[in-house]
């Protein structure tokens, strides 16, 4: 596993810390969305409207959707339950969250989730520093149209190997 090349730190810190931080609002549907799979994530508050800080998504997940076992050594996430029910493996425990549980991710420590049902899960998903996860989801929601378009044709990436570029890595 290694961490974010210290290229790309300085890239997301430079495009960070030039801009002037000023109060925003984000009505719903705002934001910039992905569809990954079944899965709909939704970015509002970014590196880039906090000096780095962290990154918001609310991500929207069918039954049997979700994110299999990994860690990142760069960057904390907390999960903010909404909607739904989700099996959560934390490390070594096995949670069952639902609306109004939280849940805090250090950065490094092994963690997966998937929405159990029969209900679609909604849950908001804070990452700090923020510009990590952002960027990651962004390159493989770009990497899937690339590779799988016939009016944008390419070699299919494998997404591994975008985690691992931005430090992550998939234990499952």
């Amino acid at each position: 596993m290694l961490p974010a090349s210290p290229s790309l730190q300085r890239t997301l810190t430079q495009t960070t810390m030039n801009k002037t931080v000023e109060p925003r609002h984000f009505p719903p549907g705002t934001g910039k969305t992905y569809k990954l799979g079944q899965m709909t994530m939704t970015f509002t508050t970014k590196a880039e409207h906090n000096q780095g800080g962290y990154t918001l998504c609310e991500a929207v997940e069918p039954p049997q959707s979700g994110a299999s076992l990994h860690r990142h050594p760069t960057y904390d996430e907390t999960f903010i339950i909404c909607e739904g029910s989700y099996a959560f493996q934390l490390d070594k425990a096995m949670l069952t969250l639902g609306p109004g549980d939280t849940v805090f991710v250090p950065r490094g420590t092994p963690h997966s989730f998937l929405s159990t049902g029969p209900q679609v899960g909604r849950q908001i998903i804070i990452s700090s520093p923020g510009g990590i996860f952002d960027a990651f989801i962004a390159e493989v929601a770009a990497s899937m149209v690339d590779s799988g378009s016939p009016a944008r044709p390419g070699v299919a990436v494998d997404f591994r190997a975008i985690a691992a570029k931005y430090g992550m890595e998939f234990l499952s």
